[in-house]
């Protein structure tokens, strides 16, 4: 998958449903961020991985 995002409309966005509103400063400052943890975050989700995992085991008190 290879999707574009917009950064801006999305912080726009979480801003209205948190209703919350950033000043112009702590906002670019956000957008920065979240851009760099999605640049670090790339090669990650790109790593290949098996069909079939072996789970771990689940422990029951």
């Amino acid at each position: 998958m290879n999707n574009i995002i917009d950064w801006q409309e999305y912080v726009m966005q979480m801003e209205i449903l948190m209703n919350f509103n950033l000043d112009k400063l702590n906002h670019s400052e956000i957008i920065k961020q979240i851009k760099n943890i999605s640049n670090i975050a790339t090669p990650l989700m790109a790593f290949p991985l098996e069909d079939r995992i072996p789970v771990a085991g689940v422990y029951n008190l």
